[in-house]
């Protein structure tokens, strides 16, 4: 196989991957709403109420094809998974490649003091330990949050992943793998990173920040790091918080 064909094979394995984002309670409800629209809008219909029918049986074939399928384009615009999530848990996922060896760019993710470098949402990383860190971030409106975190995962040149612990702010937990690119081109980074908004007050504000921090959110965090680690320069914008 070419390196190209090697390409397109592998772009079409990561589509595959983020293609499901409905979890199977919501294809199950999606899949009964579509089908009862569908008989509602089929009997306004034979009572000649057309335009009311057609509509109804629109909406009832998107949710049938979502319920079906297990895609939403919806989710797929706003970032959202809740295939592998529980608790009202916000998923986001993305990649990026660039063109250095897997080995290289995970020694800079590795540094977890790097990351604020080009994540606009932490604000700083102090590592407190040989698996244990401390992690600020500002969201929207000046909301900020803290929150301590364990390396669960650390595969040098692969992948590392981690959690939150203890009382955090925005309970969290993330994964970023490291694969060489088809064609020799450096390595393909693959972010994903889930949050549980906690209940209450401060669970509405925790809500708040972790929808600032949105799929095309992390997809420009990438272009950065893409650009640090490629031509050796940052942005010169500060962080701004909307």
């Amino acid at each position: 196989m070419d390196p190209s064909e090697t390409e397109r094979s592998q772009s079409r394995e990561w589509r595959r991957e983020t293609r499901v984002n409905v979890g199977p309670a919501e294809r199950k409800a999606s899949v009964i709403g579509g089908a009862a629209l569908a008989v509602s809008g089929l009997r306004c219909i034979s009572k000649r109420n057309y335009a009311s029918g057609l509509a109804m049986m629109l909406a009832g074939g998107m949710f049938l094809y979502r319920g079906q399928t297990g895609h939403c384009g919806i989710y797929d615009a706003m970032g959202v998974d809740t295939v592998h999530t529980h608790n009202s848990a916000l998923t986001i996922e993305k990649a990026v490649t660039i063109g250095l060896p897997p080995n290289e760019v995970y020694e800079f993710w590795r540094n977890l003091e790097n990351l604020p470098r080009f994540m606009r949402h932490l604000e700083s990383v102090q590592v407190t330990g040989a698996r244990t860190s401390h992690w600020k971030a500002v969201g929207p409106g000046g909301i900020s949050a803290e929150w301590d975190a364990e390396m669960m995962e650390d595969v040098p040149g692969q992948q590392i992943s981690w959690h939150s612990v203890g009382e955090a702010d925005v309970p969290n937990k993330g994964s970023v793998e490291f694969r060489e690119a088809p064609g020799y081109r450096g390595t393909e980074v693959k972010v994903t990173i889930d949050y549980y908004p906690p209940g209450g007050g401060a669970g509405r504000a925790a809500a708040k920040l972790a929808q600032g921090i949105n799929s095309q959110q992390l997809e420009e965090d990438l272009k950065r790091l893409k650009q640090i680690l490629e031509v050796g320069e940052e942005t010169t914008a500060r962080r701004t918080v909307q």
